[in-house]
Order: structure tokens, then sequence, then C-alpha cells
């Protein structure tokens, strides 16, 4: 290593000096060799990220921010003021934004309520409601204990009827209503506050028979309510099932039409339900009636009475739901949670617009650099999202000097060489667990932003977009690694 002129003046003066003064002189010179080992050890970390940045096509585009949160010190920076299609990313602007509005000890509910305000018996003189509040994670099975919970208490007879209430939502179910001129590549299903199964019917059509025989449909759903009506063949030649799902008044039908060419494996259909509501409150009452619970009403949409009386409930946690939107990237749940966001900050109803200016009033809380940054929804699916590196950067930065935040977000990201999207990526040398991450793609597009833990013990804070139209994503992404595994060995 070459030493800078300083060095060799301070062993003159170690010469010449008496040896009182011999060890200040030598602490002198063991600031200037760390600084300047340190100096050194800074430039080539750059030059390493400039060297694999090099290796991209000339049209791809891309923005890199690398930052010492500690130390207040910007590692590597390339067009961090640019905005750019973060993808999958977004999600770190709606999952922060949920853990600051909502807070780390927050849960989200499905309820069973009832306008019989002197329930006690085996009787109900009422209405019986399921209210979701948001939870897109809520399923048959969690129904189905809460229903048990009633039947076990006495409940034989409810004379009145079963209805659903979403309203804690706007029924704006699809993203292309909410966000205009969308056309994402990804379909989701409706997105309300109150959701059953990610309101889809699963369905898996088999071709074990011969050719003219009738397709073989099962449903994977867990109730066994659903009638199929079946007239769909296995076929000799290329064709593809239609599904028409209908429900009324806890009748639901899934009839099944045209063919499915002979193969060896079975093929697997997820339906989007049209109402969340009627869907909810037909599961509902089929579930009742299942227990031994007459109901003796209808099954239908409808906003519960006020006052009501809880009859058992339901609810995650939303850290466990931070995590799975970040450790798998889900973006029917982040959307349900965008709206949750929304419902929180206006006090009103979860909707898009209340929860884009929520996001925008985080961002301007924060301080974060805003310019540029566009967010029209929580999953990143939508190519109208514009964020830029320095923004990602200072959300994470804002989130590391959170005593209260910091350890319980970083764990919902997805941990290099473990689990999510990353269990895969960034596991050799000893990275394996020392990456705390998002990751995000879409056609063109890929991005990796989190925490890293160095081998020398630093922590640094990354974010990198990469735009582009040759090579593909597994070679951008390969680049993403690269840069991570130069920052964990050098920094």
């Amino acid at each position: 290593m070459l030493l800078p002129p300083s060095f060799h003046i301070f062993v003159d003066h170690i010469v010449n000096n008496s040896q009182s003064d011999m060890k200040k002189v030598l602490f002198k010179i063991l600031s200037i060799s760390i600084l300047f080992c340190t100096i050194t050890s800074a430039q080539n970390t750059k030059e390493k990220i400039r060297e694999i940045l090099s290796q991209l096509p000339e049209s791809s585009e891309y923005s890199v921010m690398i930052y010492n949160p500690l130390e207040d010190e910007i590692i590597y920076e390339h067009n961090i003021e640019k905005p750019m299609i973060p993808a999958s990313n977004t999600k770190l602007f709606t999952t922060v934004a949920a853990l600051e509005y909502l807070g780390p000890d927050a849960k989200v509910y499905t309820r069973l309520l009832t306008d019989a305000l002197e329930w006690e018996g085996s009787t109900l003189d009422g209405n019986i409601y399921i209210k979701g509040f948001g939870d897109p994670t809520f399923s048959y099975s969690r129904l189905d204990s809460m229903v048990k919970s009633l039947a076990d208490s006495g409940l034989k007879v409810i004379n009145g009827g079963v209805f659903a209430d979403d309203s804690y939502f706007d029924d704006i179910y699809t993203r292309d209503d909410w966000i205009i001129d969308e056309k994402a590549n990804v379909n989701l299903p409706p997105v309300s506050a109150l959701v059953i199964d990610r309101n889809e019917l699963n369905v898996r059509a088999s071709t074990s028979g011969k050719a003219g025989n009738s397709l073989e449909i099962d449903i994977r759903n867990k109730f066994d309510f659903c009638k199929i009506i079946n007239s769909a063949k296995i076929t000799s030649y290329r064709k593809a099932p239609r599904f028409d799902l209908s429900i009324d008044d806890g009748k639901i039908e899934l009839v099944v039409k045209g063919g499915l060419r002979k193969r060896k494996y079975p093929l697997y259909y997820s339906i989007f339900v049209e109402s969340p509501r009627l869907w909810a409150a037909s599961i509902l009452k089929n579930t009742l009636e299942k227990h031994g619970i007459t109901v003796n009403g209808k099954a239908a949409e409808g906003v519960v009475a006020i006052p009501a009386i809880e009859m058992a409930s339901s609810h995650i946690s939303l850290l466990d739901l931070l995590k799975v939107i970040n450790k798998n990237s889900d973006n029917f749940k982040a959307e349900a949670l965008f709206k949750l966001v929304g419902a929180y900050y206006s006090n009103k109803q979860g909707n898009s617009f209340y929860a884009t200016q929520a996001i925008l009033t985080l961002i301007d809380e924060m301080g974060i650099f805003e310019a540029g940054t566009e967010v029209v929804d929580g999953s990143g699916i939508s190519r109208f999202n514009f964020v830029t590196t320095r923004a990602v950067v200072e959300l994470l930065s804002n989130v590391y000097f959170d005593e209260n935040l910091y350890e319980v977000y970083k764990h919902t990201l997805s941990v290099s060489g473990r689990d999510g999207t990353l269990e895969k990526r960034i596991r050799t040398g000893g990275m394996r667990g020392k990456f705390f991450g998002k990751t995000g793609t879409l056609r063109g597009v890929t991005a990796l932003s989190g925490y890293l833990d160095t081998k020398n013990g630093n922590e640094l804070i990354v974010s990198i977009i990469l735009q582009y139209d040759k090579k593909g994503g597994r070679f951008h992404k390969n680049i993403e690694d690269e840069i991570i595994e130069v920052l964990y060995k050098n920094e």
C-alpha cells in the first residue's frame, strides 16, 4: 500500500522528538493511516460498483443509492433523483405508511355482529352481519371457527337474515376502475374490506378419462355447498373450459362449459367473484346451517345497524400481514392494505384517493425527497408509479432511526437466502441472512431495496432500480446481487 507523503514527515519527526511526544505522534500516524485506508476502501467500492454497472446494455436506465445512515455518508449514487418505475418497491411505502398510521400493535378484524340487542338463549330475534375491516387473509376456515363458537354457545335459530357489510372500504373493487387508463398485466380478485378466501373460487380441472368423457371439476375451497353444473368435455384438440359463477341468497353455482384437451396433469383456475358481499353472505348462511343453526331470513348485502353487538371475531396482527406482503410480495394483500391505510388516514372510508394522500402526507412529514414521486396503488403493479432511489433510501432511513419501528419493520422484509422472494438470492459467501429487502419485478423493470449488514459490521441502506429492454430480468437481477456482494465484502 502506498502511504501519503505526510507519513515520511512523521517518521522523521519521531527520530527527532523526545519519547514523551512519541505516543502522540504515533497516534497521528495511525489516524492518518486509518483515514487513508478508509478513503481507499471507499474508492475501491465505488470503482467495483461502476465496473458492475458497466455490464448493463446502453439502453438500460438505472438509479442506485447506497447510504451509511450512522455515518450520514453516501457510499455510491447515480441518478438518485431520477423518477423510475419501482415495481413492488412501492410496497415499502404502503407498509411503512401502515406501520406509521396504525401502529405496530394494530390488529385487522373481521366480525360477526347482530342488531338483536338482547340476544340470549338458542334463538336470535334479529339479523346477523359479517363485517370486514380490511383483512385480506380472512378465510373460510376462520369463518367456520367463528360460527362453531356460536353453535357451541347454544344458538339454534336466527329469525332474521344474514347480511354482508364491506362498507369500511369503497365498492370500487378493480384497479382498472380507480387508476385512469390502467392496463395492469396482473389481474387481482376484487379488493374489498370483506374477504373470504381471496374473493375467488379455486377450481381444479382433470382429464384422466378418455376424450368425450366429462371433464372432472373439483372445488379447492374447503366448503362443499357450491353446486357444480358441468357440461364440459375432455377433448383431443385444444380447447379451454368456460366458467360462470352465480350467487343468490345462499346458493352458489358454478356452471362449466366447453372442454379441455387431454393432458397428463390437471390445470388450476381462479374464478373471481363479482360481489364480495353476496359471496360472504352466502358462505356465512351455508356455514351457519352446516353447524345446525337455522336461518329463517335471506342472505344479502347490507350495512350493519348501529348499535350492534359483537358475536364473534377473528383478526390478523398488522405485523403478520406486513410480513406476508413484503416477504412474498403479495399484490392482492398489498392493495387491501393500501385502502386500509386510507381508512385510518381519513377516518372515513378506505379508498385509493385517501390512501394516496396518506402516503404523500407521510413523505412530506418525514422530509423525504418528493420531486417526481407518483403513487397510484399499493402493490406496484401499475406502471404509473414513479419514485426515486433517494426517496426510497430516505424512507428506509426514517424507519432506521425510529427505535420503535426499525427492528419490527426490518423483519417484515424478505431475508437473503432464507425466505420470501430472496430465498434463493444473495446466499453465498456468508451473505445468507445479511440482507433484509424488498424485490420488485415488472416487464422491463427490476428493483431491490433494503438494509444490509456488512461483513465489517456496518449497516447500509440500499436502493437499486433498473429499467431495461435487453438481456432480460435474470441478467439485471444478477447485477443487483453483485452490487450487494461488493458492499457486503468491502464496507
